[in-house]
Protein backbone atom coordinates (compact mmCIF):
# COMPACT_ATOMS: atom_id res chain seq x y z
CA UNK A 1 0.00 0.00 0.00
CA UNK A 2 1.35 3.38 -0.98
CA UNK A 3 1.40 6.41 1.31
CA UNK A 4 -1.43 7.98 -0.72
CA UNK A 5 -3.56 4.84 -0.48
CA UNK A 6 -3.06 4.58 3.27
CA UNK A 7 -4.01 8.26 3.62
CA UNK A 8 -7.39 7.58 2.02
CA UNK A 9 -8.31 5.48 5.07
CA UNK A 10 -8.12 8.69 7.08
CA UNK A 11 -10.75 10.47 4.96
CA UNK A 12 -14.48 10.53 5.66
CA UNK A 13 -15.33 10.15 1.98
CA UNK A 14 -13.55 6.81 1.80
CA UNK A 15 -15.66 5.41 4.65
CA UNK A 16 -18.90 6.87 3.27
CA UNK A 17 -18.13 5.14 -0.04
CA UNK A 18 -17.45 1.86 1.78
CA UNK A 19 -20.73 2.20 3.68
CA UNK A 20 -22.68 2.83 0.46
CA UNK A 21 -21.20 -0.26 -1.12
CA UNK A 22 -22.09 -2.43 1.88
CA UNK A 23 -25.61 -0.92 2.10
CA UNK A 24 -26.06 -1.88 -1.55
CA UNK A 25 -24.91 -5.45 -0.89
CA UNK A 26 -27.19 -5.69 2.16
CA UNK A 27 -30.21 -4.61 0.13
CA UNK A 28 -29.63 -7.57 -2.20
CA UNK A 29 -29.14 -10.18 0.52
CA UNK A 30 -31.85 -12.81 0.86
CA UNK A 31 -30.40 -14.48 3.96
CA UNK A 32 -31.59 -12.50 7.01
CA UNK A 33 -28.46 -13.22 9.06
CA UNK A 34 -26.14 -12.15 6.22
CA UNK A 35 -28.27 -9.04 5.63
CA UNK A 36 -28.15 -8.17 9.34
CA UNK A 37 -24.38 -8.58 9.40
CA UNK A 38 -23.94 -6.32 6.37
CA UNK A 39 -26.28 -3.69 7.85
CA UNK A 40 -24.20 -3.69 11.03
CA UNK A 41 -20.99 -3.28 9.01
CA UNK A 42 -22.51 -0.45 6.96
CA UNK A 43 -23.68 1.32 10.13
CA UNK A 44 -20.19 1.06 11.58
CA UNK A 45 -18.66 2.42 8.38
CA UNK A 46 -21.13 5.32 8.51
CA UNK A 47 -20.18 6.00 12.13
CA UNK A 48 -16.49 5.89 11.23
CA UNK A 49 -17.11 8.28 8.33
CA UNK A 50 -18.94 10.68 10.65
CA UNK A 51 -16.08 10.52 13.14
CA UNK A 52 -13.50 11.18 10.44
CA UNK A 53 -15.57 14.07 9.08
CA UNK A 54 -15.64 15.66 12.54
CA UNK A 55 -11.86 15.26 12.84
CA UNK A 56 -11.39 16.73 9.35
CA UNK A 57 -13.50 19.74 10.36
CA UNK A 58 -11.42 20.32 13.48
CA UNK A 59 -8.21 20.04 11.48
CA UNK A 60 -9.54 22.44 8.84
CA UNK A 61 -10.48 25.01 11.50
CA UNK A 62 -7.06 24.66 13.11
CA UNK A 63 -5.29 25.09 9.77
CA UNK A 64 -7.44 28.15 8.97
CA UNK A 65 -6.59 29.75 12.33
CA UNK A 66 -2.89 29.08 11.79
CA UNK A 67 -3.01 30.58 8.30
CA UNK A 68 -4.81 33.69 9.59
CA UNK A 69 -2.26 33.97 12.38
CA UNK A 70 0.63 33.76 9.92
CA UNK A 71 -1.03 36.37 7.69
CA UNK A 72 -1.47 38.69 10.67
CA UNK A 73 2.17 38.25 11.69
CA UNK A 74 3.30 38.94 8.12
CA UNK A 75 1.19 42.11 7.89
CA UNK A 76 2.47 43.28 11.30
CA UNK A 77 6.06 42.83 10.12
CA UNK A 78 5.36 44.93 7.02
CA UNK A 79 3.97 47.78 9.10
Amino acid sequence: MTKTESGSFLRAGFWHDQAEEVWSMASQMLDPEAKSTLVEIAERYDALADSMAAKEAVLHRRESRQARSKDQIASDVLL
